[in-house]
């Protein structure tokens, strides 16, 4: 009798409010037979420290000014993190008509964003980072400060809110799993799936539904290009050692409107 799969999920906040249908397709893509969920919000330690310097002020991206005042973004963390913990408690309410075999907590820590997320993340086998798009100022993390999570050997989705706009799957077209969870992922969001490769490099088996774009290389700005013009609502890169994967999803997590997603 082979033991029992564990799924070891951990789900990051950024925002108040994940895609509970992201997590749910993934989920859905991956073999496990009980599920272990845990919810983290970080109270940025260094927005704290920043927020106790006199003088300091916050510029928002439409050009409005105020006061970084520690009182104030004590609050703050404090709303984003009681309202993190009710969207957690959606999400998993969710998950159980789904999964019946789970397990699930929810852990607010005070520290570092890098450093609290790689410890949380140790013995995660899958790990969502769901960020928004429509803060501005100091307060979005940029995906640099989950460069040590995009390097563990787990599948990591940035969900990039919201998760339900784009029209495409898109997927770098290197490896046979990664063209198989693309076009899997496709056809549970009804997406059209767009499968991207060089133009010298051999293909592996393409599923018919998939549109082939051949690109100059692989570099950030090409397939950053590809997203924008093919209206992508998810990216996703294969584990192949020929990529710096790591590097592309922290970096195309920041410059794409769209989710991404790193295979294990």
């Amino acid at each position: 009798m082979r033991p029992d799969r564990l799924l070891r999920v951990l789900v990051t906040f950024d925002c108040a409010r994940p895609s509970e249908d992201a997590l749910l397709q993934l989920t859905a893509l991956l073999e496990f037979d009980r599920l272990e969920v845990t919810g983290l919000y970080v109270e940025d330690e260094d927005l704290l420290r920043a927020a106790s310097l006199p003088g300091l002020r916050e510029i928002s991206l439409t050009g409005v000014e105020s006061r970084l005042d520690a009182e104030h973004v004590h609050g703050e963390l404090a709303r984003d993190a009681a309202a993190a913990r009710a969207a957690f408690a959606a999400l998993t309410h969710r998950l159980i008509g789904h999964h019946q075999r789970l397990t699930q907590r929810f852990d607010v820590i005070r520290g570092r964003v890098a450093d609290a997320l790689a410890l949380a993340a140790a013995d995660a086998d899958l790990v969502v980072v769901t960020r928004t798009l429509r803060r501005s100022g100091l307060r979005p993390r940029q995906a640099r400060a989950f460069a040590a999570l995009a390097r563990r050997p787990a599948t990591v989705l940035f969900v990039n809110e919201p998760w339900a706009s784009g029209t495409s799957v898109v997927v770098i077209a290197t490896t046979d799993d990664g063209v198989r969870q693309g076009a899997r992922l496709a056809a549970a969001e009804g997406l059209r799936l767009v499968a991207a490769a060089p133009a010298d490099a051999a293909l592996p088996e393409l599923p018919p539904v998939a549109a082939l774009r051949r690109l100059p290389g692989l570099s950030e700005k090409d397939i950053a290009d590809l997203c924008l013009a093919e209206d992508a609502r998810l990216l996703v890169l294969p584990a192949d050692h020929r990529l710096d994967v790591a590097e592309l999803l922290v970096t195309l997590a920041d410059r794409l409107p769209c989710s991404v997603l790193k295979l294990a």
